[in-house]
């Protein structure tokens, strides 16, 4: 016959061992409960499987009870959808930038400028994985992308990823011509693409064609256009019979050491009537490397007497 004190003694083991099972399997009696009392509101008997398959999953105090995620995870990540990086080629955006006048400790002839190219200057039209290649190639007019992605002839290259691209300034001459090539490639592609850029100092102030400078009613150029030629003309207005009239015409570059763009003309009348005299020159901006073109015409005559010289500049179109 069992003593008081040894029944107590069963009565505490019971009791612990109660106490420790409800903690093992307090999220599956929940689990169970919820169950019971929602196939009660239906009007259903549960299944005794039902109850008794989580109970024996969760009898093992070793067994994860992560809802929602992986075995080894929190049970919160959130997946990647698919599709969120686009399995093709980069699409490029377009390209921008901005100029400026070099610094001065670069510049000391005032003759560079500097083409700035921003975080956001280059951008695509879907998603990218970082990885993607980003190269920039400066050059001139003689610089060639080839269908690799590679460029020859290029002057500067700039290799970066569009993970960590943060900009890029190139310092260049002020006035003249730059092609500049940005190829993106990735596993799946290549994209590019091409700018004719470059920085204006003297040839901000350049008149467009056709446009006029000076007074054609005395001494003026004009300038037109027609295909891929720019045709400039100088024309004076005598006003009555003159001696000895000189009209020229030249077209150099904006550098300070000039290098011609078109053919210098001039006109030398002993005995000039009254009217109106010209002078014509011509290029073709495609062989051209500059900007603009800086245009001169002197005027000379003895009598009446006149002295007179007329400067300017001409863009020429960056195709």
């Amino acid at each position: 016959m069992k003593t008081p004190n040894q029944t107590f003694r069963h009565f505490d083991r019971l009791q612990g061992r109660t106490i420790q099972f409800v903690r093992w399997n307090l999220p599956v009696l929940v689990m169970t409960g919820l169950s019971l009392f929602f196939l009660k509101c239906e009007g259903s008997s549960p299944d005794p499987k039902t109850v008794l398959v989580p109970l024996l999953v969760a009898a093992d105090p070793n067994t994860s009870t992560n809802l929602g995620g992986s075995q080894t995870g929190s049970g919160t990540e959130t997946p990647i959808a698919a599709g969120e990086i686009p399995n093709g080629p980069p699409l490029l955006n377009e390209v921008t930038y901005i100029t400026n006048p070099a610094n001065p400790a670069d510049d000391p002839y005032s003759s560079k400028g500097l083409l700035q190219f921003q975080k956001q200057s280059i951008s695509f039209q879907k998603p990218v994985p970082p990885n993607t290649e980003i190269t920039m190639y400066f050059g001139k007019k003689n610089m060639v992308l080839n269908s690799d992605g590679t460029v020859t002839n290029a002057l500067e290259t700039l290799k970066r990823t569009a993970g960590n691209f943060s900009g890029y300034t190139y310092l260049g001459d002020s006035d003249r011509k730059y092609k500049v090539f940005v190829v993106a490639k990735n596993e799946f592609g290549i994209a590019s693409k091409e700018l004719r850029i470059g920085h204006a100092r003297k040839c901000a102030d350049a008149i467009k064609s056709p446009g006029t400078f000076g007074n054609c009613s005395d001494h003026c150029l004009e300038t037109t256009m027609s295909g891929d030629k720019i045709e400039i003309t100088a024309k004076y207005n005598l006003p009555v019979d003159g001696n000895s009239l000189h009209l020229d015409l030249s077209a150099v570059s904006p550098r300070s050491l000039p290098e011609s763009i078109a053919p210098a003309v001039d006109l030398d009348i002993g005995i000039p009537l009254a009217g109106q005299h010209t002078v014509k020159t011509s290029f073709s901006f495609l062989e051209k490397e500059f900007l603009c073109t800086e245009v001169t015409s002197l005027l000379t005559l003895n009598q009446p007497f006149r002295f007179t010289l007329l400067k300017g500049y001409v863009a020429i179109p960056n195709e």
